[in-house]
Parts: C-alpha cells; sequence; structure tokens
C-alpha cells in the first residue's frame, strides 16, 4: 500500500464553493462570488465528480471562478492550513506504517493499491470518494483530525479499504460494512493502540457484528482455547460450545471472509434465537 497525502487547488476550491462556511469571511466570499458570476458558478457543482476522474489532469472547461479564487487572500490562507494538515496526517501515517502493513497483511490478507488523500482544510470537516473510480483519489478533512491523529489514520484506512472492496457487495452493504469495521476500525485499532476498541463504531451496526464476531474470530485464527481471552479482551461474549471452529475460515482474505458472511448470513444472523450473551 501507498498513501501519497497532497493539496490539490481545485479540490481545496470546490470545496470552498460547495462545502459549509468554514468561517463568516469565506461565506460572503462565497456570496460575492456567486452575486457577480451567479452562472460560472453554479455550473461548477459537479465538478468534483470530474476532478477525481483524473486529478493529475484536470482542466477546467472554464476557469473564471477558480483565478478569482486563486488570486484572493482568503484561498492563500485556505491553502497554507491545509498544508500543515496533510504534513500532520503525513507524519502520523510514517508513524505508524510499519506497523500497519504488517498488521493488514494479517487481518486483510490481500495487496492494497496506492491511493491519493487529497487533503483540504480541516474546517471544512468532509471525506468522499467515488469506488466507481479507476483513479484512487480520497478527499480528507476532518475538525476532529487533530484530537486523535491514530483515530484519523485508522479512518483514513477504513476508507482504503471501502474503497478497495469496491461495490461488489453493495446489495448486502451492511454485512460489509460490519465486517469492514471488524477488520480496521476494531481488530486493526486494538493492535495498533495496544487496547481493545470492539466497542466503538457505528451503534446501527452493533447487533450484526456480535452476531459475526465468533466466525470472525475463527477468521483471524482463534481456536476454541483462544475464544475465551478474545471475550475477555474485546469485552463480548458468547457461549463457545454452540460456535465449533471453522478452519476453512482463517484460510480466507477478507473479501472472502464477507462472502463467506453473505451466503450464510441466514445461519449466522440469528435475530430470534439470539446465543450472544
Amino acid at each position: 500500500m501507498k498513501l501519497n497525502f497532497c493539496v490539490n487547488d481545485y479540490v481545496l476550491t470546490w470545496n470552498l464553493l460547495f462545502g459549509p462556511a468554514i468561517s463568516e469571511e469565506s461565506y460572503q466570499f462565497k456570496q460575492k462570488l456567486w452575486k457577480t458570476y451567479k452562472k460560472q458558478y453554479n455550473a461548477l457543482q459537479n465538478e468534483n465528480k470530474l476532478m477525481l476522474k483524473d486529478l493529475k489532469n484536470f482542466i477546467p472547461d472554464d476557469d473564471t471562478i477558480y483565478n478569482f479564487v486563486f488570486e484572493s487572500s482568503l484561498f492563500e490562507d485556505l491553502k497554507k492550513q491545509a498544508e500543515k494538515h496533510r504534513e500532520f496526517l503525513l507524519q502520523v501515517w510514517d508513524e505508524y506504517k510499519k506497523n500497519v502493513l504488517m498488521y493488514l497483511k494479517e487481518i486483510v490478507r490481500f495487496p492494497y493499491d496506492s491511493y491519493r488523500i487529497v487533503v483540504v482544510h480541516p474546517n471544512m470537516d468532509t471525506v468522499y470518494y467515488d469506488l466507481e473510480n479507476e483513479e484512487k483519489n480520497i478527499v480528507w478533512g476532518r475538525k476532529n483530525d487533530k484530537k486523535n491523529g491514530l483515530a484519523s489514520l485508522v479512518s483514513i484506512l477504513y476508507a482504503v479499504t471501502r474503497y478497495q472492496v469496491g461495490n461488489v457487495y453493495k446489495e448486502n452493504k451492511e454485512i460489509t460494512q460490519a465486517v469492514l469495521e471488524l477488520a480496521i476500525n476494531n481488530e486493526l485499532y486494538t493492535r495498533l493502540n495496544g487496547k481493545s476498541n470492539y466497542l466503538s463504531g457505528d451503534p446501527s451496526l452493533g447487533f450484526l457484528k456480535r452476531q459475526i464476531y465468533p466466525y470472525w474470530l475463527m477468521y483471524l485464527g482463534a481456536e476454541q482455547d483462544d475464544m475465551t481471552s478474545y471475550m475477555m479482551r474485546d469485552k463480548i461474549a458468547f457461549d463457545i460450545e454452540h460456535y465449533p471452529v471453522e478452519e476453512n475460515l482463517k484460510k480466507l482474505d477478507l473479501k472472502g471472509f464477507i462472502e463467506f458472511c453473505i451466503r450464510n448470513q441466514k445461519h449466522i444472523l440469528r435475530i430470534n434465537q439470539l446465543e450472544i450473551i
């Protein structure tokens, strides 16, 4: 896996124009620009999708608005803060990179492509990407990034892994998201942080994740004798005797495990006979 953290003037400008105002100054700036160049402004509304398809070679059909923004003192400050945020995220990546690559090899078990993390001002508080694009660009800038650099890195790795998995399982979106959370937000974060992170995540997926959890431990290679220590670590309990170990699960990669959960969901998702304690 390679993560390339960069700042792009066009992406930064688009988020300034169409994202929530991050200050009174930016709000007034956008209002003035919209009133002066209403037609050109509105024409750019979907241009972010074109940027992500080929960021390096992106050239706007009409650069009137862009040039006006580029020449402003507001943009100069936005870019300065975006570059500063890029340096912060890159520093966190450099700190954890070695362990991340080692653990992902053990947890996910498939190779990753290269990704471009396009950093914007953190107060823009946005994350977006297009799973259909061959060029793998993820726009990133969140207010809480600096409160916990490791948590932000794990969130980026979740987005990268979600991109890697793609839309193959979109008809079973909840199962896919639950497994991705178990892999990245829970197990990877637990290994990097040194203490369990299994009780965190999207609350709406909690019930589903607890049902998948026994099989997830088998996927990680746990034998029946290991189950108790995992349960104590993660504060999740289930009746071990009702879950004979399926040896083949530890031979799968993450995509294979998602497929296993989808194929066997009627067996795994025991809604009326929930045996998780």
